[in-house]
């Protein structure tokens, strides 16, 4: 099965996936990323989240249909497979978490539909915190105060067009501290794993 995470830039994503590996009640791993990045593993990477490669294999795989999507961020190339994907929605003693943003979530449910695993997928929008609260946080980091300004637009396009879009989302506010919000999609995908009669 598959958790996903989205949500506007600094909203905490990846701390919270962080934290769900971790606590979640049931193994939880990364579907991994493909990636041609020639960069060293940041330390904020996750376990698991990408598979460096070779511009050639990444080539090679792109050619022969294996991306369910790819993106190409500042110059390098990323890309997830469909046997990866195909492996986390079989996979019923685990939890794979992705973060996604609304685009490949479409594609994600597109997917899983089209090889009868639409009910194996659970997606979460963290919504950003109150404006005040982001406001606070951006500035004990350092941000500019013309950063902090475009940062809080940015959050507040991102969660208004969540909340009309045709993805089934289940929200979390994320105004308060990263075990409580982690806490919360635990105790949200518990509730809706429980509710799946599909599952048992």
């Amino acid at each position: 099965m598959i958790l996903t995470l989205t949500g506007a830039s600094g909203a905490g994503k990846t701390t919270i996936a962080g934290e769900l590996l971790k606590k979640l009640p049931i193994y939880a791993r990364m579907v991994p990323s493909y990636t041609t990045s020639t960069c060293k593993p940041r330390p904020t990477d996750l376990p698991g989240e990408y598979k460096y490669v070779s511009k050639f294999r990444f080539r090679f795989l792109k050619k022969i249909g294996a991306f369910l999507w790819t993106v190409y961020p500042h110059g390098n190339s990323y890309g997830t497979t469909k046997r990866w994907v195909s492996r986390a929605l079989k996979d019923d003693s685990t939890v794979y978490v992705m973060l996604l943003f609304s685009d490949a979530i479409k594609k994600l449910n597109g997917f899983a539909e089209e090889v009868g695993y639409s009910n194996q997928v659970f997606s979460f929008f963290i919504l950003s915190p109150a404006q005040e609260i982001l406001r606070e946080r951006l500035k004990s980091r350092g941000d500019e105060e013309g950063e902090i300004e475009k940062r809080i637009a940015d959050c507040i396009k991102w969660d208004s067009e969540a909340k009309i879009s045709d993805i089934s989302y289940e929200f979390v506010e994320n105004n308060s501290t990263i075990e409580v919000v982690t806490e919360k999609v635990i105790t949200e995908f518990v509730q809706k794993f429980d509710d799946c009669d599909s599952y048992f």
